[in-house]
Parts: structure tokens; C-alpha cells; sequence
């Protein structure tokens, strides 16, 4: 009878999945589309991150050193990364061997903080109490942060991506120092903004073969295609029948004004659907970048792809 029980207690099964996600590659990790769950979930990788380089923070660094003397005051300039990681650093003739550990720290303050250094709350009120007690609980956290003037965060296209620190004069001189570093990287930042932008605007101009309607893939014999022209008019086929619209165009905007007009023929149903997805897939376009294949990625709002054309010779 005990034999018995034991052969009818409930088997139970336990199925372990073990993930384990390495070495992603952000400039060509594509998404498996097996695997996502739904529309609202979060991305696993983010690819829009901006990096500040060495001849980034050189540049910063001269611009820093040339207001310097001509203020003639000698100080220590340091640049770090946006995690606070040192990528420059450099002390003048005569600066103060002190103030390098104050420059380095207020770089990475200003960095972590994604904010210029000084007095908190603000220079209006300084708390002297609160001032002191953020310092020490960083220094107990084994972090770096100070509350001294002279530390400014390098932006770039709306990203913190690094930060400048100054030490070795007065804190509004070191501030001002580190101010020009800032400024010369925002002229140079801007050139390469409208640099590239003026680049894909050029290379938007043509005609493009749809290879993806958000994601479904597109019917093998069907050649749906758009041409763009720079004065903003699109034509175009969408497998049945030809259609015409008006984008809007901007610095990687492009924006579909109305809904395209097209001829009247009747095709296949799911040549039909493909050109009713097509239609609804340009309305919902707000952006485009094209990327180191050369292919068009038409973007919606949220940053979804849409459409994906590879350009017609």
C-alpha cells in the first residue's frame, strides 16, 4: 500500500531558463523580434549614447589654458568622462600642486551632479551646513564631490558627456577659466550638429526600395518605393498603385503633412494590406536617420523604425 501511495504522489517539473546576456555590440545588435513581449517593453541597450573623446578634452584644455592667461592667473584644468573618469588633465607653469586633486574633483562633480559646481542649495542661498555635510558623505561613500566653483558640464546634442574643472584661482576665475573650455566646445559641437545633419539631409534626396513595413517584412514581388525631392514633394508606388504627398523637412525630421493620394486600382488582398500598412507606416513618421549600411530608417515618436527603404541607383 505504500508502494501504491508513493506511485501516486504528483510528479513535479522544474524548468530552470538561464539567461545570460554578453557582449552586446550596440552599433550592430538588431532586435530579435521572437523575443520581445510586447510593444511596451523596455529595450535592453540603448545606441543613442554620445562619448566625449581625447582630442575632445584637449581641445577643452587649450581653449581653458589661452582664457587663463589672459587672465594671467595659473591654474590646474582637468576633463573627465560623464562617469567622472579622467580623460585630460593639465597644470600650468606655476599653478598651486594643491588645487590638481581640487580640479580633478570638480570635474566629476560636475559630471555626476550633471550640473555646474558651487554653494547649496544655489549661490542665492548658500547653506554652509548643507554644503559641508554633502561633501563628507560623499567622501565617507568613497566618492568625490565638492561644492567650490570651477566645475561645468560639457553637453553635447542634450547629453551630460563629460565635464571641465578648474582650480588654482579665485572661484568665479576658475569658473570663468573653465566657462571658455565649455564655449569652445559648443562652437566645435555645433559644426559637427550641422555637419552631419546637412550630410543625411543630402543623402535623403532620391528614390528608396521599402524592405520593412514596422517590422512585418514586405511582400518579395512587390517594389514599394518612395522618392523624396528637396523641395519636400513625395512619389512614389506602393506595390498596386502610384501616390503622391508633402513631407515637412527639418534637421532629421521629416513629417508626412497629409495622407498621400493615390490611384484607384485594385490589387490582391494582401497587396492591399501592405499598402494600407505602407500608408498608415509614413503618417506616423517624425524622424529618419540613415545608418552605416546606408539604409533609411523612417521613426516614429517614440524612436521606432516604421520603415527601412534601401536607396534605388
Amino acid at each position: 500500500m505504500l508502494r501504491n501511495a508513493i506511485q501516486r504522489q504528483p510528479v513535479l517539473t522544474c524548468s530552470v531558463v538561464l539567461i545570460i546576456l554578453i557582449g552586446v555590440n550596440t552599433a550592430s545588435a538588431q532586435p530579435d523580434k521572437t523575443t520581445v513581449a510586447s510593444k511596451n517593453e523596455q529595450p535592453l541597450v540603448r545606441t543613442n549614447r554620445a562619448q566625449l573623446t581625447l582630442a575632445g578634452a584637449e581641445r577643452a584644455i587649450i581653449a581653458s589654458r589661452r582664457q587663463a592667461g589672459a587672465m594671467s592667473v595659473q591654474v590646474n584644468i582637468a576633463v573627465v568622462d560623464d562617469g567622472g573618469h579622467l580623460l585630460a588633465f593639465a597644470r600650468m607653469d606655476g599653478a598651486r600642486p594643491g588645487s590638481v586633486y581640487t580640479s580633478i574633483t570638480k570635474a566629476t562633480s560636475a559630471a555626476t551632479k550633471r550640473g555646474p559646481t558651487g554653494p547649496l542649495p544655489n549661490s542665492d542661498a548658500v547653506n554652509t551646513h548643507l554644503s559641508l555635510a554633502v561633501e563628507n558623505a560623499a567622501a565617507v561613500s568613497g566618492g568625490k564631490f565638492t561644492t567650490l566653483k570651477g566645475g561645468i558640464p560639457i553637453i553635447y546634442d542634450g547629453q551630460v558627456i563629460g565635464a571641465i574643472g578648474v582650480g588654482g584661482a579665485t572661484g568665479e576665475q576658475d569658473a570663468e577659466v573653465a566657462a571658455a573650455g565649455i564655449a569652445e566646445l559648443a562652437k566645435s559641437f555645433e559644426s559637427v550638429i550641422n555637419s552631419q545633419s546637412s550630410t543625411e539631409e543630402r543623402s535623403l534626396f532620391g528614390k528608396w526600395l521599402i524592405e520593412d513595413i514596422e517590422g512585418r517584412g514586405v511582400i518579395d514581388n512587390a517594389q514599394t518605393t518612395i522618392q523624396i525631392a528637396e523641395d519636400g514633394s513625395v512619389t512614389g508606388n506602393t506595390g498596386v498603385n502610384r501616390f503622391i504627398a508633402k513631407a515637412k523637412l527639418g534637421s532629421l525630421n521629416i513629417e508626412f503633412e497629409e495622407r498621400p493620394v493615390t490611384t484607384r486600382a485594385a490589387g490582391p488582398p494582401a497587396l492591399m494590406d501592405q499598402e494600407s500598412n505602407f500608408l498608415i507606416a509614413l503618417q506616423k513618421t517624425k524622424k529618419y536617420h540613415i545608418d552605416g549600411k546606408g539604409l533609411l530608417h523612417l521613426v516614429d515618436r517614440k524612436g521606432k523604425t516604421v520603415l527601412r527603404a534601401s536607396t534605388v541607383e
